[in-house]
């Protein structure tokens, strides 16, 4: 008990940075889906994937972060049969937080509430391009476990041994989209010829979320040298200001 509450005193700020960054991260993928411009990659896939169990399959106690946990636990099942090494269950950490945050501000605040006029819209993709990577870089900043996304793409690095990360980031994104439109495409192509949280913005998004990131870690001063070891660290600051 003693040795926790030493843990907790000595990493009080970087305990506070994890959380705030998953409340900011939660808030930006809900902000985003009322704006109707389109989401983060995965992020498509999470919110049409819970609109097809919803209104297709008609399972209406299905929630955007049960399909975000669902989605996690598939990727992190694909790196821990790659790896072959259990310490990547750590990841289940932030899988259970980014699902707990998408909820909470859903029932909380947007409750799947879309806005109508352009003007808001515009307002609301804006705020959340620019909190969606806050939140990723407060969270690199604890220095505690990431997504499982990062360890995806260092997985991808070393099958492809690519020499430019950007690419390796940039096909992720692609993934994601793409599956996110098929969902989309099944549950809204035929209602209004839409492919539902995937629009315009997912493509910006996938585009200058990097160089945001670069720039909120100028700010908040996360140091940008290469890692010892790619493979073990998760923090991986280096890499997603690679671009």
């Amino acid at each position: 008990m003693n040795s926790i509450i030493a843990f907790l005193k000595e990493q009080k700020i970087n305990i506070l940075y994890y959380i705030i960054g998953f409340l900011v991260l939660g808030f930006a993928v809900n902000i985003m889906k009322a704006s109707t411009m389109g989401n983060g990659a995965w992020d498509t896939v999470t919110i049409n994937a819970r609109d097809y169990l919803n209104q297709i399959i008609g399972i209406p106690w299905v929630t955007m972060g049960m399909v975000s946990f669902t989605v996690s636990f598939i990727i992190m099942s694909i790196i821990i049969s790659y790896r072959r090494k259990i310490r990547y269950l750590f990841m289940l950490l932030p899988m259970v937080l980014v699902a707990l945050s998408i909820d909470f501000w859903n029932f909380v605040v947007f409750y799947d509430r879309e806005a109508s006029m352009l003007v808001y819209q515009i307002i609301f993709f804006v705020i959340g391009m620019f909190l969606l990577p806050l939140g990723l870089t407060l969270i690199v900043k604890s220095y505690f476990p990431a997504f499982v996304f990062d360890e995806l793409m260092l997985m991808f690095v070393k099958i492809t041994k690519a020499k430019k990360i950007t690419y390796v980031r940039l096909t992720i994104e692609i993934i994601g989209i793409t599956v996110g439109g098929i969902f989309g495409y099944l549950t809204y192509y035929h209602v209004d010829g839409s492919f539902g949280a995937v629009d315009i913005g997912s493509f910006i998004l996938a585009i200058v979320l990097s160089p945001i990131m670069t720039f909120y870690f100028h700010i908040l001063k996360i140091k940008k040298e290469k890692p010892d070891n790619i493979e073990t660290n998760n923090k991986i600051s280096k890499e997603k200001t690679n671009v």
